[in-house]
């Protein structure tokens, strides 16, 4: 049961509106690498009149578009010639974001800040989320940055780094629960729909806000007890939103929130899930099962891949579905779109544990080249038949999925707090 009338008693009076901005110089960009200077202050900038598209003309939300597809439509380094690097004061894990023109660069931290950055390497302007963000931003048609993080909150944020509004995604813990209970990060990067709505999970709930001071439009509870949120939501062409859940289940709603169908599955669904281009919805699962869904809830196929998909799905141009994997000998894997048969299969450096492997979600470029990160340090770049054609080595696990300009430039961060600009 949703539960639908609670969650809009509950949540539609805590968020508030504020705005602020004080102006800064931005740092030189003379060395390779720059570091970030949080709260220094912003620039005043004119507000962009943008549109969402993807590839070639920006990278305005995470994996490129709503269907999420990690595919871009311009072509990318075939080295490893680093142009700059920015450097933070926190771990880097989600994936930048792009403006339509390609000038700027968004990136989160988790020392709290989201940092608008040039394609030069210098800060613009840093925002104090109150917490470490784990998602990735999304830009929406009038320029507008909307970011979540672990401060329960997801913020709006102008052009010019000042906050627009903010809701707040904290409750009141039940009698009973734990103090943290009440707590809900925002571990899910938002989508924009059509009609300006904000999308994105948060804890076990679904949220649908209007653009509008960040009221609620509608909440969908996935279930309760451990279902947790981490898939971010993809949007169909229709509209249809797909999403996974740790309750084992997989999510087609409509743009009401009205359940299109559901599919369970032998594990937790964290993997973000690509659409097609013929409607199909590819998502993976803890479960070592790639499957391929059509629009209508039928199973086309499904493909044991034998171990945990937890980074999101790409899709390239000609239809392959890209899936990575978790475990001691990690590997990223190409499979047809009709079927679902393997094509070929690359692994990067084993390591141990249950959380090693392959969060990094793929980048496949205009000719099919694959851009990824490993958590074995490397940032990789494969031919379209899985061979390697270079690698870079970072500080730190590269969780973060890398994303491209309008110019070919490919933008990742690592875990060693640092985002790194390989030029064309």
């Amino acid at each position: 049961m949703r539960r639908l009338l609670i969650a809009l008693f509950l949540f539609t009076h805590l968020l508030s509106c504020s705005s602020s901005g004080t102006s800064s110089t931005p740092k030189s960009t003379a060395a390779v690498e720059i570091t970030a200077t949080p709260d220094a202050g912003r620039t005043k900038e004119k507000d962009l009149k943008v549109s969402v598209t993807a590839g070639s003309d920006g990278w305005t939300t995470f994996r490129g578009t709503g269907q999420r597809t990690g595919r871009a439509n311009v072509v990318g380094p075939r080295s490893k010639k680093l142009k700059w690097v920015f450097r933070t004061q926190g771990r880097i894990f989600a994936d930048a974001a792009i403006t339509p023109d390609g000038k700027t660069i968004y990136v989160a931290s988790h020392d709290r800040h989201l940092y608008a950055v040039t394609t030069e390497g210098r800060e613009i302007w840093s925002y104090d989320a109150g917490g470490k963000i784990w998602t990735s931003p999304s830009i929406s048609r009038d320029g507008t940055i909307y970011i979540g993080s672990d401060a329960d909150r997801l913020a709006a944020i102008a052009p010019s780094g000042a906050k627009s509004w903010v809701f707040e995604t904290t409750m009141p813990a039940r009698k009973g629960d734990k103090p943290e209970a009440g707590r809900y990060d925002v571990d899910t990067s938002p989508a924009v729909m059509s009609d300006g709505s904000i999308v994105f999970g948060c804890h076990n709930n679904l949220f649908a806000l209007r653009p509008l001071a960040g009221g609620v439009r509608w909440v969908f509870e996935a279930g309760t007890g451990r279902v947790k949120i981490f898939s971010s939501p993809a949007i169909g062409r229709d509209g249809s939103i797909y999403f996974g859940t740790q309750g084992n289940y997989f999510f087609a709603l409509s743009q009401s929130a009205k359940v299109l169908w559901s599919m369970k599955t032998g594990k937790d669904n964290d993997s973000t899930p690509a659409i097609g281009d013929d409607g199909t919805v590819y998502f993976g699962s803890d479960d070592g099962k790639l499957r391929a869904v059509a629009p209508g809830g039928a199973l086309r196929w499904e493909t044991d891949v034998g171990a945990p998909i937890r980074a999101p799905i790409s899709v390239g141009h000609d239809g392959t579905v890209f899936a990575s994997t978790y475990g001691n000998k990690p590997f990223i894997a190409a499979y047809q779109a009709s079927g679902g048969k393997e094509k070929w299969r690359f692994y990067t450096l084993p390591g141990e544990g249950a959380f090693f492997g392959i969060q990094s979600g793929a980048l496949v470029d205009a000719q099919g080249y694959v851009y990824f990160g490993g958590r074995d340090r490397f940032v990789y770049c494969l031919s379209p038949e899985g061979k390697l054609v270079w690698k870079h080595e970072t500080g730190d696990h590269v969780d973060s999925g890398p994303v491209i300009g309008p110019d070919g430039t490919i933008y990742v961060g690592s875990d060693d707090k640092r985002l790194y600009a390989f030029e064309r």
